[in-house]
């Protein structure tokens, strides 16, 4: 039983992630973000590379960064 409840623990902790990544914007983000390589990409560049604004570019990375799946760095 101690390893079901273990399994059940570790998928309930997966659920933020599972959600993150079920969007197919936040999908394409992700990609973007890997293609963009160390030096990174900014909110204006990831909103000209969709058909998304930039507050709803803003509002997907907030679902990301709160899902553990990406860690923004400001600059300026």
């Amino acid at each position: 039983m101690s390893e079901f409840k273990s399994a059940l623990k570790t998928l309930n902790a997966s659920i933020p992630v599972l959600i993150a990544l079920a969007d197919k914007y936040r999908q394409q983000i992700i990609i973007d973000i890997a293609e963009a390589g160390p030096e990174g990409i900014n909110v204006t560049r990831l909103s000209e590379k969709t058909t998304l604004s930039r507050p709803a570019v803003s509002h997907h990375l907030k679902v990301l960064k709160d899902s553990g799946l990406i860690y923004p760095e400001k600059t300026g």
